[in-house]
């Protein structure tokens, strides 16, 4: 079903522990209801996780590694392309500098009628104005599938999927996100990054 983006909205739910004698303290874990017209329908979900470097460093309690490598493996392997022994990485510390907090966009998920629209870059960017302009915001452009053991509960399931079929849509949603402004900080990289330089705006977009 073609839909218009600009009816397109977001609601946020997030889920912060508040025990600060762990390190998942510092990690917020958010979903968001993609809704679409006037009926307000659900077509689609998405997750983010956002880690509270401001914290963190005020506390002086846990490290960087601790608080990325105890929330997930998505965390670590983000903590291992931004961090080294805590610092940033030399390479991107100038493109970073005066950053706020630190956002993966888990996954978005769309109802099997809306998707195949090029919706993936817009609605990654749309997440992204829901933090701080400062923050660093990431995500994987890798298909979710079916079979991933962390699929998204409560029906909405990712399509199943081939590796070759993966690859396609990976090439297909690294584009949509590149043109929403996201882009890797060095050759290799598994993610994609928005910083608060020469970010564009949903607006812009639609």
């Amino acid at each position: 079903m073609q839909i218009d983006p600009q009816f397109i909205s977001l609601s946020t739910k997030t889920r912060t522990p508040i025990h600060r004698d762990d390190p998942l303290h510092y990690g917020s874990n958010i979903e968001i209801d993609i809704i679409y017209g006037e009926e307000q329908k659900t077509i689609g979900i998405a997750r983010a996780f956002e880690v509270r470097m401001d914290q963190i460093v005020n506390d002086g309690e846990w490290s960087l590694i601790d608080v990325f490598d105890n929330h997930s493996s998505d965390l670590s392997g983000l903590y291992e392309e931004l961090f080294e022994d805590d610092e940033l990485n030399p390479a991107i510390a100038d493109e970073l500098m005066d950053y706020g907090n630190v956002v993966l966009i888990k996954s978005i998920v769309l109802m099997p009628e809306y998707r195949g629209q090029g919706l993936g870059g817009l609605l990654a960017l749309a997440i992204a104005e829901r933090f701080s302009e400062r923050d660093i915001v990431a995500l994987k452009p890798w298909p979710m599938n079916a079979g991933d053991p962390d699929c998204i509960a409560g029906g909405l399931l990712p399509p199943a999927l081939s590796d070759l079929q993966q690859k396609a849509v990976a090439s297909k949603l690294r584009k949509g996100y590149m043109k929403a402004g996201f882009k890797p900080f060095f050759r290799g990289s598994d993610h994609l990054f928005l910083t608060h330089f020469d970010r564009p705006s949903v607006s812009d977009m639609i």
